[in-house]
C-alpha cells in the first residue's frame, strides 16, 4: 500500500504512456520533505537502488553504464550459483546459474529476481524500512519451461534520511527454494554499487579507507571498516559516499576499482 507516511512518502512512477504501450519494469520513489533520497527499481533481471541521492539532490550511481551494462546502481547479485538437483538414489547433478551478468557468464545461464511482494513500514519520525520478497529464478529450460526457483531473498532496506547526509542499510538473507545451493567463488561480491563518472577513482575522485589508505591499488583486497569516495560532482558541488559492512556480519576484502 502506498501512502504518505509524516515526512516520508512512497510513490510509483507515473508516465503518461502512448495507447498500447505498457510499462516493462516499475519504479518506486522514496521522499522525505519532498526530496527524492531513492528508487526502488527492478527491471528484467533484477531489484536495485536507483537513482540515490544526496540531501542536496546530486545523483550517486549510475542505472547501467555502457561498459558494464549489468551494473545497476546499487545492486545485489552472484556470478556462481549451483543448484543440486537429485536425480537417483542420493546423487545429485549440478546446475550452474549467475546471478550477475544479464547474459550466460562463462557458460553459466542468467538467472532473474523477481519481486513477488513490497511492503514499506514507518519505524520513526526519520526512518522508513522497506521490505521486499524476492525469488531467483534460472532461465527457461527442458523439464522447468517457467525456470526452476533457485532461491528465495528476504531484503530489508533502511532509509535514515538527513540534511548532512542519509544512511542506506540493506541487509539480504538468502535462503534455498527446493534444493540446495553452493554459492561462490565469486570475485564480484554479493553487494554491489556503481558510482557516477564524476566519482570514479580514475577520474580524479578520491578513495580513502579506515585505514587512510588512498586508491584503488592500496585497498583492493585489503580489509577495512569503511570506504569513502569523494569527488567534486558538479562545477560547485562535492559530494560522497561511505560503505560500511554491517557489525554483525564476517567482513571479507573489499573489491574496488577504477570504473567506480
Amino acid at each position: 500500500m502506498i501512502e504518505n507516511m509524516s515526512d516520508f512518502k512512497v510513490e510509483a512512477e507515473q508516465i503518461d504512456l502512448p495507447a498500447g504501450a505498457y510499462y516493462k519494469s516499475s519504479r518506486h520513489y522514496v521522499r522525505w520533505r519532498g526530496r527524492t533520497v531513492l528508487g526502488l527499481s527492478e527491471n528484467a533481471f533484477r531489484a536495485y537502488l536507483f537513482p540515490l541521492y544526496t540531501p542536496s539532490g546530486v545523483p550517486l550511481t549510475e542505472e547501467s553504464p555502457v561498459d558494464h551494462p549489468h551494473h545497476n546502481s546499487v545492486w545485489i547479485g552472484a556470478d556462481h550459483v549451483d543448484c543440486l538437483l537429485p536425480y537417483a538414489d542420493r546423487q545429485t547433478e549440478t546446475a550452474n546459474y549467475n546471478f550477475y551478468v544479464q547474459e550466460t557468464f562463462q557458460g553459466r545461464s542468467p538467472g532473474r529476481m523477481i519481486v513477488h511482494a513490497q511492503d514499506w513500514q514507518r519505524r520513526g519520525e526519520e526512518h522508513l524500512r522497506v521490505v521486499q520478497d524476492i525469488e531467483w529464478r534460472g532461465p527457461a529450460e527442458w523439464g522447468a519451461p517457467d525456470g526452476r526457483p533457485i532461491a528465495r531473498e528476504s531484503r530489508a532496506i533502511d532509509v535514515q534520511p538527513g540534511d548532512l547526509a542519509h544512511t542506506i542499510d540493506v541487509r539480504s538473507r538468502l535462503r534455498p527454494a527446493k534444493w540446495d545451493l553452493r554459492i561462490g567463488p565469486t570475485r564480484h561480491a554479493y553487494f554491489g554499487i556503481r558510482l557516477v563518472e564524476a566519482l570514479r577513482p580514475s577520474g580524479g575522485a578520491t578513495l580513502t579507507d579506515a585505514q587512510r589508505r588512498q586508491g584503488v591499488a592500496a585497498i583492493d583486497g585489503a580489509h577495512s571498516e569503511w570506504v569513502h569516495v569523494c569527488g567534486q560532482v558538479t562545477r560547485n558541488r562535492v559530494a560522497g559516499l561511505a560503505c560500511f559492512p554491517s557489525a554483525d556480519a564476517r567482513a571479507g576484502p573489499w573489491r574496488v576499482h577504477p570504473w567506480g
